[in-house]
């Protein structure tokens, strides 16, 4: 689009890896433009959503809807982006983003995959769209679900597309054991001020549960029901609504729980399974700038 700046990066994953508190850091930044909403969703939906056949289709919108979900650009603004951990897992979301803009910078983090996996079922298991099993071992049966802690198979797309010196890869523990050398590079990477520290540290997404179970299902078969009615399902599918209804679901019937650890015979059997993807990614990562 001529005239319109394009946005100047995207952080595409992983879940439950750190990606609320460094939205927070980024979103905090005077000179960083963040999107409103942290997720625009416009080169690849939500995992649940995809699940359960309710996507938004945003990249059908087109760019310019794309552009406006961002702050204007002023002179005070010295990039532009978004953070959408749903982005990893789509290899059409890969090409898309690279037609978009070639030389795009790409935010990664990353967690043990055991660790990641298992804390993203606690907090998905609460999803008003798609339901996860009742347990995790069940879960684990579904190839795609458990795969979603193959990072390397994930990222190598993005390796493929994009040049190794505009992706940035930020490790999970070094966001706990030293944020703000985290908060420092990812400002460098991005070539803003890298002094500038927000005054209230963000939190994090805890896992969840629902108050009420039985509203839970109902919740889940009235929006299916919804959806379905010509006219109203395109209302429920702008990105707004959507957000909107998922946060008034969230203060409604839920509440943050704690979940008992993985057991170790659990532990080790799942690091077994990733442990070849592990060893790739490590290979992958080699000349990927890595704040670890």
């Amino acid at each position: 689009m001529p005239n319109v700046p394009h946005i100047d990066f995207i952080g595409i994953g992983a879940p439950k890896c750190g990606t609320t508190w460094l939205s927070a850091q980024l979103e905090a930044h005077p000179q960083i433009g963040f999107a409103p909403d942290k997720e625009v969703y416009y080169f690849a939906d939500t995992i649940p959503r995809r699940i359960a056949g309710q996507e938004l289709h945003c990249f059908e919108r087109g760019v310019a809807w794309y552009h406006k979900q961002f702050p204007a650009v002023a002179a005070a603004i010295k990039c532009r982006g978004e953070f959408c951990p749903a982005y990893l897992y789509s290899e059409e979301a890969a090409t898309r983003i690279a037609a978009y803009r070639p030389d795009i910078k790409l935010l990664v983090c990353l967690r043990p995959p055991v660790e990641m996996i298992y804390s993203w079922y606690w907090y998905g298991r609460n999803a008003v769209i798609a339901s996860l099993p009742e347990s995790f071992e069940k879960m684990m049966e579904n190839p795609f679900l458990r795969d979603l802690g193959c990072f390397a198979r994930h990222l190598k797309p993005y390796l493929d597309r994009f040049p190794a010196k505009n992706i940035l890869v930020v490790q999970f523990d070094v966001i706990r054991r030293d944020p703000d050398r985290v908060r420092q590079g990812v400002y460098e990477f991005f070539g803003v001020a890298a002094d500038f520290r927000p005054q209230a540290e963000a939190g994090k997404n805890p896992a969840r549960a629902p108050r009420f179970p039985i509203l839970q299902s109902g919740a889940q078969r009235l929006y299916a029901g919804i959806s379905a009615i010509p006219g109203v399902g395109k209302l429920l599918k702008s990105p707004a609504i959507a957000k909107m209804l998922q946060d008034t679901y969230h203060l409604l019937n839920t509440k943050a729980r704690k979940y008992e650890p993985l057991a170790p015979k659990e532990r080790l059997k799942w690091e077994a399974y990733y442990a070849a993807d592990q060893e790739e990614l490590s290979g992958l990562l080699r000349n990927v700038q890595v704040i670890d």
